[in-house]
């Protein structure tokens, strides 16, 4: 059984936008965690809420990532939401679908495929616990 396509929009309702964004913030540190071990790269992530609260995550020390990128002086890949979007659109997807299943569906899954993904998601957390990596939902701002 495979998940739904969502549409890629603005979520009105509130208490579901940060419901979502704190799930997806959390995704996105994950995947950049394993991007980092598995190929073997530094990483730095910053992210500013909608009332401008700082999330980050690096792989090592921030101040040593944004260091090596402000003085890096070599043409380099860089793009936008608008990009993206291009890109998407080349592809064959239809501008707003998402390409990828959406994490908040669920999907049959063997239980030890489940138990293997609850301790993997249990190691990231202790991991961000112990880099100080904030994954918590704060009150309103």
């Amino acid at each position: 059984m495979g998940r739904k396509k969502i549409q890629i929009q603005r979520i009105t309702d509130e208490r579901n936008r940060q419901v979502t964004f704190t799930k997806r913030k959390f995704g996105l540190m994950k995947k950049a965690y394993e991007l980092s071990v598995l190929c073997d790269c530094e990483i730095a992530l910053i992210i500013f809420n909608h009332s401008n609260k700082l999330f980050q995550y690096a792989s090592t020390d921030m101040d040593k990532v944004l260091l090596k990128y402000t003085e890096y002086n070599e043409p380099h890949e860089s793009r936008t939401n608008a990009d993206i979007i291009e890109t998407l659109r080349k592809k064959g997807f239809n501008g707003c679908d998402s390409p990828e299943p959406d994490g908040d569906d669920s999907i049959d899954q063997s239980p030890l495929m489940e138990d293997k993904y609850r301790k993997a998601s249990e190691d990231l957390d202790i991991l961000f616990k112990r880099y100080g990596v904030s994954t918590a939902v704060t009150g309103s701002q």
